[in-house]
């Protein structure tokens, strides 16, 4: 999708998040086009924009259940513990 292509009603896609969305209006800023996205309401600059159909690859939604997150959870709670143990002093320093 060129920059002369979103127009409007495009739906596109940001590569950067992923964000995708319909383009509600687009606008010059500093010599610079942006489209706002309705599903964010934010601008983005049309040269990092694609078309939304370009999109490659099928995004799969995996089912988890309530355990499969505790789990995740509990794995990512010991993680984080572990990197608190080992990589700090329990000092503050302000560093200024």
């Amino acid at each position: 999708m060129s920059t002369d292509d979103v127009a409007v009603g495009a739906v596109v896609r940001y590569p950067r998040t992923g964000t995708v969305g319909k383009v509600v209006r687009i606008e010059e800023i500093d010599g610079w086009r942006y489209a706002e996205i309705d599903s964010t309401g934010l601008y983005y600059r049309v040269d990092e924009l694609i078309g939304a159909d370009k999109t490659v690859g099928k995004v799969e939604k995996k089912a988890h259940s309530l355990e499969d997150y505790l789990k995740e959870h509990k794995e990512f709670q010991e993680q984080l513990e572990e990197v608190w143990s080992r990589g700090t002093d329990q000092s503050c320093e302000g560093g200024g």
